[in-house]
């Protein structure tokens, strides 16, 4: 009698072999990023970055076939913040930006080491970043490690004299990274 292999899309077939119920919360998050540690006080979003399969395509007279390609792509990270008074947290992702550029003297790029002491003296244009994810019960359930991140843009600060005071600006940055690393805690 021979025995068919489990379906991968069967419930039971899981590698747990148990499915958990509760639903992921979009404020459940702790962005931890200690070269910029203001930023991340200051945090009020995060977009959970995507992959994508590059494809190779197999030609026959009737339609193009696919297979799958050898390198993952993975999206920038994106994080919003807010902006206080001083321009805390925006400066420490400016002063980043400018010291890997080095854009007016190369002063500025043997400084980029001494902006934070979370930097890396050997790679200090590189950081980590951890985006912690909380379960329903405010538990830290998984972490994605992102390496060797980088900044690639800082948004534009808008200001409006038709804003009521009540409007706190914010400002995007955009993260170019290696690869992530997920990690479930439990």
């Amino acid at each position: 009698m021979s025995s068919t292999p489990p379906s991968p899309f069967n419930i039971s077939s899981t590698s747990s072999g148990k499915i958990n119920p509760s639903l992921q919360h979009g404020n459940k998050f702790i962005l931890t990023f200690p070269r910029v540690s203001n930023t991340q006080y200051f945090c009020q979003s995060v977009s959970m970055p995507g992959i994508s399969l590059t494809e190779i395509p197999r030609n026959t007279p009737y339609v193009d076939l696919y297979s799958p390609g050898e390198k993952l792509i993975y999206e920038p990270f994106n994080v919003t913040f807010l902006v206080d008074e001083d321009l805390t947290a925006w400066k420490e992702i400016h002063d980043w930006m400018r010291g890997i550029t080095f854009p007016t003297d190369y002063a500025e790029y043997a400084g980029l080491k001494d902006l934070s002491p979370f930097v890396n003296p050997n790679f200090p244009q590189f950081a980590e970043g951890i985006l912690t994810v909380l379960s329903s019960s405010n538990k830290p359930h998984y972490k994605m490690r992102f390496i060797d991140s980088f900044p690639i843009s800082l948004s534009s600060i808008i200001f409006s004299s038709t804003d009521t005071p009540d409007n706190i600006i914010t400002a995007d940055v955009t993260f170019r990274y290696s690869y992530f690393q997920l990690e479930f805690l439990y």
